[in-house]
């Protein structure tokens, strides 16, 4: 029983050294008069592709900020797309780790006219607008630490707010080490609770934020469905980090999270579109 007295708080000091967010930085978008609301993968729908230019330079007008995901070829060149594999989006076939940034831009997406676009090519449809920007880093194999190096360079040019973001502390851990002067987030969900089947260790990992060891994230971005999970709600009461919400596709949803969310990634509706939002709510 002594013993146990003794083991318990060492226990629940390290666990929370490896949930904790940066303590070192506050970031507060609120504060810093942040847009709130990121179009997830741009402002997409019918005819308008996710992750395209078209969508970019629609959800750029409207004044909302964009969440997009950024993937290295086998050229080492940086294009936009969610998906490992080319072929939801397009009418080809192929890991984009396997293609080049032609063989990739040589589909067209969804029967439209747009291709998947270079990272240059969206960062020059979204820089005259200065449009806040989240960037997801998706890793595979070779990623290493080129991907983050480059999507660094670019980024530094560009002329309004942005962050990085990914499911893989590792890539986060790069910047945390060589630019920690970027606002970097962690992204994460509780697998189980989103009824998934084949869980792997990294999901029970980044469900309860142990990956937060590596990364060390400046904002945490949770699927606000499944955050329920102990660990995020130790962490949000315990140390306060700012807080992203994906993917909100319900204007209902959206207005109940503003106050339990810093940062909103949307899709499926436009937040300051009243006319269609009223329309949104008549649905069943």
């Amino acid at each position: 029983m002594i013993w146990w007295l003794l083991i318990a708080p060492m226990l629940a000091a390290a666990y929370l050294f490896l949930i904790a967010p940066n303590l070192r930085r506050r970031f507060r978008p609120k504060a810093q008069g942040l847009c709130r609301a990121f179009a997830h993968r741009g402002l997409h729908g019918a005819g308008v592709p996710e992750n395209s230019l078209a969508a970019f330079q629609l959800a750029a007008e409207k004044g909302y900020g964009v969440e997009l995901d950024v993937r290295l070829t086998r050229d080492q060149r940086l294009v936009v797309l969610h998906d490992a594999d080319i072929g939801r989006m397009t009418d080809g076939q192929g890991l984009v780790g396997d293609l080049t940034l032609k063989e990739t831009q040589a589909h067209h997406l969804l029967g439209t006219q747009e291709r998947i676009p270079s990272f240059d090519e969206a960062l020059a449809v979204l820089a005259p607008h200065k449009t806040p920007l989240i960037v997801e880093l998706k890793s595979a194999p070779g990623t290493g630490s080129s991907m983050p190096q480059m999507v660094l360079e670019r980024l530094r040019k560009y002329p309004g707010f942005w962050c990085v973001e990914s499911f893989d502390p590792r890539l986060m851990r790069w910047f945390k080490k060589h630019a920690p002067e970027v606002i970097r987030g962690q992204l994460a969900y509780d697998a189980r609770r989103a009824g998934e089947d084949g869980r792997t260790i990294l999901h029970a990992l980044g469900a309860h934020l142990i990956t937060s060891l590596l990364s060390r994230p400046d904002f945490v971005a949770y699927r606000f469905d499944t955050d329920r999970n102990p660990s995020f709600r130790l962490v949000k009461s315990l140390f306060r980090p700012t807080l992203a919400a994906w993917t909100v596709t319900a204007i209902q949803d959206f207005k109940r999270l503003l106050d339990r969310y810093d940062l909103l990634i949307f899709e499926g509706f436009e937040p300051y579109n009243q006319e269609k939002n009223q329309e949104k709510e008549k649905e069943p």
